[in-house]
């Protein structure tokens, strides 16, 4: 129990306060203190930055994602993969008449080529190498003046941002459920934030 009188916990079997000497069978007692909501979530050390800007932030560098993708494509000759996906799976083309070696590993190998660095590699790099750098921000967020920080407001390491870059595609899996929290928490977290430590606030 706690002493009514200092507050600390003291044994409940004994008839005295073992802190302040204060007799406890006399003194209504007190429960223990209650930590609220706010100060297990920590003080606030920003302001955070709404769901709409996020999103303008997003479309800016989903366009330069793109440009990149192109760019790719063009220097590691990854639109063959991509068409052979189309031939083989749409046109059912046959494998033979695909690739230069004729064999489903060489037609797979260059479909996920192309798709693993289009898709996966690029956006990875992107997001992660900008929100690690000393901006903490992608182009689209600096246009929107945001930057990533971890949960003392400090810059996140690449492996901190890399593990909120992929976990947004859980985030985008549940319906977009962790996205749509961006706007309804109190630190305008999304799913991938909150499991990767991070939150996004206006910058000065």
């Amino acid at each position: 129990m706690f002493c009514p009188k200092c507050g600390k916990e003291t044994d409940a079997s004994g008839k005295f306060c073992q802190w302040c000497g204060a007799d406890i069978g006399t003194l209504p007692a007190t429960a223990s203190p209650v930590v609220t909501q706010e100060e297990e979530e920590g003080p606030d050390i920003g302001v955070y930055a709404g769901l709409g800007r996020r999103f303008v932030a997003f479309i800016v560098d989903f366009i330069i994602i793109l440009l990149f993708d192109l760019v790719a494509m063009a220097v590691l000759g990854l639109t063959r993969g991509i068409q052979n996906s189309y031939f083989y799976f749409v046109q059912h083309i046959a494998v033979e008449t695909l690739t230069p070696e004729g064999t489903m590993a060489a037609l797979l190998g260059s479909i996920l080529a192309a798709y693993g660095i289009v898709l996966i590699v690029i956006p990875w790099l992107y997001f992660a190498g900008f929100e690690s750098s000393r901006s903490q921000a992608t182009p689209g967020k600096l246009l929107m003046h945001i930057v990533v920080t971890d949960m003392t407001g400090n810059k996140p390491t690449f492996a901190r941002v890399t593990l909120r870059h992929f976990t947004k595609f859980v985030s985008a899996l549940i319906i977009f459920i962790g996205f749509l929290m961006i706007g309804l928490t109190k630190k305008r977290q999304g799913l991938h934030d909150s499991i990767a430590g991070c939150l996004v606030l206006l910058q000065d």
